[in-house]
């Protein structure tokens, strides 16, 4: 086995701001990524993409965007922005090597095998991807569809879509731009909503939201979430008589609890309350043509689109560990899981996704420099 004092796995957001804190620190690691590239998971993102969050509150440990950039940083200039802190802190991933599996053995350290090499590490950092693999369920009579099924990861622009009726699964934030972009592009678009939707604007009274949620996140919690819907019972609209309904918690506690992202609304609302996004409940089945919602209401589409978003697929890279949430997420992140492992970038934050990388990235360094 080759010994490694700290390993890095993946080469996403994560991964390259531990790796760069390691590096400040004069800390040896390694970093292994299973594409060919770093940030390999952005680039396979739709082509309309921003960040939701403001560019000072979204950039990696150490290094700010561009002052040129735009406030809310568009998918080509943040790889671009990643490829830079590589370079910037000398990160030199190893490419097309994968993570396998990992163990403790009886020294306390891990032994981790990948399609190249074994390793014994004495701090493990997991840095695979909060979206690493999609979510797809499914449903009766789905295979005797004649048209398209696909998930959003294949999704890159309304091209192939033109022409045609397309139905979107899940009002998320993926399913929320998509059909937006559909839509601007000429598709005839409907969406599937199951369950009540929280929709928060991206900006309130001039203020990026990001910054109010911070500020809240300072708060108690039932505080913060009291104070989050009465700001939101005024700025945000009703749904109901579309069949959407209003959760009965507000963002804080949605984000806190849930860890699930309300709906940033950037002009969904606004093509569902102007009818050009039909919204319907949750699919029943399938037929050839289309599919039966739960209402028994039945339609035609030529395509459906899984915005159903994505799971991390953990267990599998260590099959002997409770360390698991139902939902297959770390117990325990940020922070040492158990001796020597370490989770990073798998908690949605309500101050910012990425912005909380930076914080739970110089936790880590802290224990492991307690460590040494």
């Amino acid at each position: 086995m080759m010994e490694v004092e700290n390993l890095v796995v993946g080469a996403g957001p994560a991964g390259l701001a531990i790796s760069a804190l390691l590096s400040k620190h004069h800390i040896p690691y390694k970093i292994i990524e299973k594409e060919n590239s770093v940030g390999a998971a952005w680039r396979t993102h739709y082509d309309r993409l921003h960040l939701h969050t403001i560019k000072s509150l979204s950039h990696l440990p150490l290094v700010p965007y561009p002052k040129d950039y735009p406030r809310y940083v568009p998918k080509n200039l943040f790889i671009e922005y990643m490829e830079d802190y590589a370079k910037t802190f000398q990160i030199q991933p190893a490419f097309q090597e994968e993570l396998l599996e990992a163990k403790k053995n009886s020294n306390t350290k891990w032994e981790v095998t990948t399609n190249k090499e074994k390793y014994l590490v004495k701090n493990l950092i997991i840095c695979t991807g909060y979206n690493h693999t999609p979510y797809i369920p499914h449903w009766e009579n789905e295979n005797t569809f004649q048209g398209e099924i696909l998930h959003s990861k294949n999704y890159r622009n309304a091209k192939p879509f033109i022409g045609k009726k397309v139905l979107i699964v899940g009002i998320g934030n993926t399913g929320g731009e998509l059909a937006i972009d559909l839509i601007e592009n000429g598709v005839n678009t409907s969406i599937c909503v199951r369950s009540p939707l929280r929709v928060v604007p991206r900006e309130l009274f001039g203020i990026p939201m990001q910054i109010m949620a911070f500020l809240l996140s300072q708060l108690p919690l039932k505080i913060a979430d009291g104070i989050s819907q009465f700001l939101l019972y005024l700025t945000t609209y009703d749904l109901s008589e579309f069949g959407i309904q209003t959760p009965s918690y507000g963002s804080v506690r949605q984000v806190a609890e849930m860890e699930k992202i309300p709906l940033v609304d950037i002009g969904t609302v606004q093509l569902i309350r102007e009818k050009k996004l039909r919204v319907f409940p949750g699919i029943k089945k399938f037929d050839s043509h289309g599919v039966e919602f739960v209402n028994n209401q039945k339609e035609n589409f030529d395509a459906i689109l899984l915005c159903t978003g994505f799971q991390s697929n953990l267990k599998k890279f260590f099959p002997n560990e409770d360390i698991f949430t139902e939902k297959g997420y770390p117990k325990i992140r940020g922070k040492e899981c158990q001796k020597g492992l370490y989770f990073l970038g798998f908690t949605n934050h309500v101050s910012g996704f990425l912005r909380y990388i930076g914080v739970e990235a110089k936790n880590i360094l802290q224990e492991i420099q307690r460590r040494k």
